[in-house]
């Protein structure tokens, strides 16, 4: 009896030391602030596509110009009922997947019209991630799904082109070539969303380039004045869209956009010199 209450003791002893011993692991909020990303960029996306968005694209090239490609997009409505039938999570790189869809019923556009619809459902994904390193490929498939919306915007409203070339002693000395687009578009939406789908609608290539494809009806796109535009094609339109990681074509200087901010630290213009005096620290 006595060995065996020693024995007990022992081994109790023992499970005290290795919980002693071993790290705590205090879960944390990473995971959750993902997952919760990943479920508000579906929302945005289904607004995106059941809403609709506004957008302005604009190009300058040219051979004497520097190479600049912009796309801007607005959104915002008040959305509901929206479904998440999957959340998937990527430990090692902390990325969540949210799957999800609305089934659509009445609801009023960007354009302020109200839209009725029976049995349809609209689906779509939604990414996040708390990560700084894993970033960069969720940047490159958002600027993919706005090339995207640009191309579509572009097919069916048509661009402004404007060029201008002036040559000097058979030696050319400005050359612009621009466009620009304004529209407001819904209707567009991601074909085959899910992650194991056969024709999925997104993902990257082996360089890491982004690609997104988007469908719509071609009689869901107005211009901004309310017009509906008049196409001829099909129906049914499909665009894909690119995205990179890095940008390898704007100069370093020009990173933030804004000239007074490319450098905060700035010399006053006093007499003061700064000189190694030698003193020892």
């Amino acid at each position: 009896m006595l060995r065996a209450t020693i024995r007990t003791l022992a081994i109790c002893l023992a499970l005290i030391g290795l919980a002693q011993t071993a790290p705590a692991q205090t879960p944390g909020n990473k995971q959750l602030m993902s997952k919760k990303m990943a479920e508000q960029d579906l929302k945005r996306n289904l607004v995106e596509a059941v809403i609709g968005f506004k957008i302005k694209g604009q190009t300058e090239f040219g051979f004497t110009e520097d190479a600049q490609y912009r796309v801007d997009t607005k959104a915002a409505s008040v959305i509901k009922d929206v479904q998440v039938d999957q959340m998937i999570y990527d430990k090692d790189k902390d990325i969540a997947l949210c799957i999800g869809h609305i089934d659509l019923k009445d609801l009023i556009n960007v354009l302020g019209e109200k839209v009725s619809f029976q049995n349809v459902r609209v689906e779509s994904i939604g990414f996040g991630t708390m990560t700084e390193a894993s970033r960069p490929p969720l940047r490159a498939l958002r600027a993919a799904q706005l090339n995207a919306y640009d191309q579509m915007a572009i097919l069916l409203v048509g661009e402004k082109v404007m060029s201008s070339t002036t040559t000097e002693n058979f030696i050319l000395t400005d050359d612009s070539n621009r466009s620009k687009v304004c529209a407001a578009v819904f209707g567009a939406y991601i074909p085959d969303p899910r992650l194991n789908s056969p024709n999925r609608g997104w993902g990257w290539d082996e360089s890491g380039h982004a690609f997104l494809r988007l469908e719509m009806d071609a009689r869901k796109v107005k211009d901004l004045l309310g017009n509906t535009m008049v196409y001829k094609g099909e129906n049914i339109l499909q665009v894909t869209g690119h995205g990179a990681q890095v940008d390898e074509v704007k100069p370093a200087q020009q990173d933030s956009g804004d000239d007074d901010k490319l450098n905060l630290v700035r010399d006053p213009g006093s007499k003061t010199q700064y000189k190694d005096l030698g003193v020892p620290q």
